[in-house]
């Protein structure tokens, strides 16, 4: 079978964190090889890829935008694709792709015991390298005509979700998480649509990529009623973003800041303090500017949740300790969070239009500069 395989080389790494998006695709860590047929560890089943998206999180990793300090967290050579949309027997399947006590063979950990196993003590350690599906060398990941994953984490899809709305489940549950963590109260969640959640009075989404936009629906779906307004940079991402639920659609965090009221104060050196701003902001860019921004379009006492995923970063933490500012980090999914989002698929109607490139694996060079270069919201691969 082929798939993309990721092999870490420093002089790369190196280049492509100096270079960024000017470093070429065809340079980058990864080749298109011919591998053996996946072996099929016990508990596990061997699927057929359909659809496997190209994530912010790749796209750090293969540009050197991860921060150092995770990479303990990952093993490679590997397989990258933790966004997977298979089949099995037939069967439309998408995976949840966290490794954790139970895959690895090894007794509960009290993360997993009490059912947030993304957060798994022994994610570097049992009977595979460390990492989950996408970023473990011992089990390949999405970027492939076939893989394998626990049959505790395959998810069956109802038949009225298109491949382009399913593939997002990954991203998906990842958003939904994340509010639960900053607005969500108990957990398991025995079921969203009831599920008490303390609202902000109004809401800004920072950024207007798969999830940014992911948020904004997921956000209507849960049963957020107030005024949601988004900050997207491009034109497409803008008229998805009123589509899916937004009440306004802003070029920049300082221009929403504006229209909501929030008062500007100029310093030295070009420097800018806010007063005012939003009850709730979603940082969901993933760039240490949209942190940035996001710090200081919150208001007074509020709290921004972290979606997005920068690394490394000269960051101003003042406005955490002098406006009292709440910052909410937010990893991956619990198995109930995942089960949750597929649950909700057919009610995330229209996001599947966020699917705008489809590349087969011999086109990767392509595949990844799309995705690099934001000419596609969300790329994926058709193995």
């Amino acid at each position: 079978m082929r798939g993309l395989l990721f092999t870490p080389s420093v002089p790369r790494y190196v280049a492509a964190r100096l270079l960024g998006k000017r470093y070429p695709p065809r340079a980058l860590s990864l080749q298109l090889v011919t591998l053996p047929e996946p072996e099929r560890p016990a508990g596990f089943e061997r699927l057929k890829v359909r659809l496997s998206g190209i994530c912010g999180s790749d796209l750090a990793l293969l540009y050197g935008k991860q921060a150092p300090t995770l990479s303990g967290m990952f093993s490679f050579p590997a397989i990258l694709g933790h966004e997977i949309l298979a089949e099995l027997g037939g069967v439309r399947v998408v995976v949840n792709p966290v490794l954790a006590c139970l895959e690895r063979g090894l007794p509960d950990c009290p993360a997993c015991a009490r059912g947030d196993d993304h957060l798994c003590f022994n994610v570097a350690e049992g009977n595979f390298g460390p990492g989950m599906l996408g970023f473990c060398k011992d089990l390949g990941g999405g970027w492939a005509q076939r893989m394998v994953a626990h049959r505790e984490r395959i998810f069956p899809i109802a038949e009225s979700v298109p491949d382009e709305r399913a593939v997002l489940a990954e991203p998906a549950a990842v958003v939904l998480h994340g509010l639960r963590q900053a607005w969500g109260e108990g957990k398991p969640w025995p079921n969203p649509a009831v599920h008490r959640m303390h609202w902000p009075a109004q809401i800004l989404v920072i950024g207007a990529g798969t999830i940014g936009l992911l948020a904004v629906k997921m956000l209507r779906v849960l049963g957020f009623e107030g005024p949601l307004w988004a900050v997207a940079r491009h034109p497409r991402q803008a008229e998805l973003a009123r589509q899916l639920g937004a009440s306004q659609v802003f070029p920049s965090a300082q221009a929403a800041q504006q229209a909501a009221g929030a008062r500007r104060y100029r310093g030295i050196l070009g420097s800018t303090a806010w007063r005012g701003g939003f009850e709730g902001v979603v940082e969901a860019s993933g760039s240490p500017k949209g942190l940035q921004e996001a710090s200081w379009a919150v208001q007074e006492g509020g709290r921004v949740l972290l979606l997005g995923a920068p690394a490394t970063a000269l960051h101003d933490f003042s406005p955490y300790w002098f406006r009292e500012v709440g910052l909410v980090g937010s990893y991956a999914y619990s198995w109930d969070d995942f089960a949750q989002a597929v649950k909700l698929l057919p009610e995330l109607e229209g996001v599947e239009a966020m699917v705008t490139h489809k590349f087969g694996l011999e086109a990767w060079p392509e595949a990844i500069k799309a995705a690099a270069t934001r000419r596609g919201i969300k790329v994926v691969f058709k193995p």
